[in-house]
């Protein structure tokens, strides 16, 4: 006997407006794009490696130790167009006990950004620097479509349909911007410190609709059948609001002498909140036959409320290394360690499902390794650099983990969470012309998931 996963619709069950406690379950949540890569066109030359080094006014968030080896005032400003295509599950079929989805399509939601990402003005003063900067950390749009075939679930043991997911349209944006100010103190020749004061805002606005998909047989109150038009809507799953937090950077540089130096940091992610709810559009009747009798309702029906909704920017460990053999080479080397788990500890449901079982959605912590390089002509009368490098970018997109054996609840839940973003290479170029009083650097990221493309200017007084 064929059901509708419950989960798709979303309207079956109330959730009250309790306090919540991490991010909810609707799918839209899947793979959010951060930025936690480290700022600047230079840096993104070198394929990010640049916590041993941190010598630019991007040092302000990379890493504010960095900051002592400025001796003059400057102001830096980024520009980046960043296209996106970030993959969801769209279509095909999902199998049951065990569970399979190797059977489920992935479509990809296109999407292109262009922003202001990191700006930052240092004065330096004696073994003292000061700094403020405003870093973008997230700055997202989304526009998606799943099939309209929906994704079908299939028991292994009798190879029949038992469930089919209603397909989703879905819209939004998702903003996080940091305001901070670090201050740097040279301990000694060789040791710098450094600490930043982070204030952030949250600016999410997403709405997914979910709809009838083809072939869905339908009762009316007088009690014959027939087959609704896919894409008639359903309900509607909406987050929105934005809330604020303060954080602390903390940062630490050694140079072992003028062609080693190495680089600590640690950047604590802020706890931010919003609301989201889950509204009726039609009242949803299951039929034994897997038919469903609609009720459309005069206006939408909130059938869940949700307030506080904690969206944890995942804390970051990071050490690099610097090695400058000559006056003409660098090279770098990081490694990030990102906690991307507590973005999903005490997840919440916008569908009423169980904590246990929402609890099996979850992402992995992963380390970032990046490792790149600049050479300079410094026989040039304004000296020119050219910079290469590479890195891995963890999975960082939610997945259910373990089987969801024959509740269907766990099954939608399994279903929709397996088209999320897997690991990545970047591969990145770049380059940089400086002159007395300025400096201009350009680079590109590319990657399967992601295209970066970055401008950015420093001027120094």
């Amino acid at each position: 006997m064929k059901r509708t996963l419950s989960l798709a619709i979303g309207v079956a069950i109330l959730a009250g407006g309790r306090p919540a406690s991490a991010i909810t379950d609707i799918e839209v949540n899947a793979s959010i794009p951060f930025n936690l890569a480290n700022p600047g066109a230079r840096s993104m030359g070198m394929g990010g490696a640049f916590v041993g080094l941190a010598d630019d006014a991007t040092a302000a968030y990379t890493n504010p130790a960095g900051l002592t080896q400025l001796v003059a005032p400057e102001v830096s400003v980024e520009a980046r167009h960043t296209a996106y295509s970030l993959p969801h599950a769209s279509s095909g079929s999902a199998i049951l006990s065990p569970f399979n989805g190797s059977g489920i399509k992935t479509a990809d939601a296109d999407n292109s950004k262009n922003n202001i990402s990191f700006l930052s003005v240092v004065y330096p003063h004696d073994r003292w620097s000061f700094a403020f900067y405003r870093n973008e950390l997230v700055n997202y749009s989304s526009n998606a479509k799943t099939s309209l075939d929906g994704i079908s679930v299939i028991d292994a043991s009798t190879n029949s349909l038992i469930g089919q997911t209603f397909p989703e349209t879905e819209v939004g944006s998702l903003k996080i911007v940091d305001y901070g100010l670090s201050a740097a103190w040279k301990a000694s020749d060789s040791l710098s410190l450094g600490i930043g004061l982070s204030y952030y805002q949250l600016d999410i606005n997403t709405s997914l609709d979910r709809v009838t998909y083809n072939g869905l047989k339908v009762y009316d109150a007088s009690g014959l059948g027939h087959l609704l038009p896919a894409g008639t809507p359903l309900s509607e799953q909406r987050q929105f609001g934005g809330g604020d937090d303060l954080s602390i950077n903390l940062g630490a540089r050694l140079a072992l002498n003028d062609q080693v130096s190495f680089g600590f940091n640690y950047r604590r992610g802020p706890n931010l909140e919003y609301e989201a709810t889950n509204a009726a559009l039609t009242n949803i009747l299951f039929n034994d036959d897997g038919s469903v009798t609609l009720v459309p309702l005069s206006s939408p029906e909130v059938v869940s409320d949700l307030k506080n909704v904690r969206f944890k920017v995942p804390d970051e460990f990071g050490a690099g290394l610097s090695w400058r053999p000559n006056e003409r080479w660098v090279v770098n080397f990081d490694v990030d360690y990102i906690q991307y788990s507590q973005l999903t500890h005490g997840i919440v449901s916008l569908f009423g499902n169980d904590s246990a079982v929402v609890s099996k959605l979850s992402i992995p912590n992963g380390a970032e390794i990046h490792f790149g390089g600049e050479y300079t002509f410094t026989q040039f009368a304004h000296p020119f650099s050219i910079r290469a490098g590479v890195w891995h970018d963890p999975r960082h997109s939610i997945e259910f983990k373990g089987d969801p054996g024959n509740d269907l609840n766990s099954a939608a839940l399994a279903t929709l969470f397996s088209g999320g973003q897997g690991s990545q290479t970047h591969g990145a170029v770049g380059f940089g012309w400086a002159f007395s009083k300025f400096e201009i650097d350009g680079a590109a990221d590319f990657a399967t998931v992601t295209d970066t493309y970055s401008i950015s200017g420093i001027y120094r007084f």
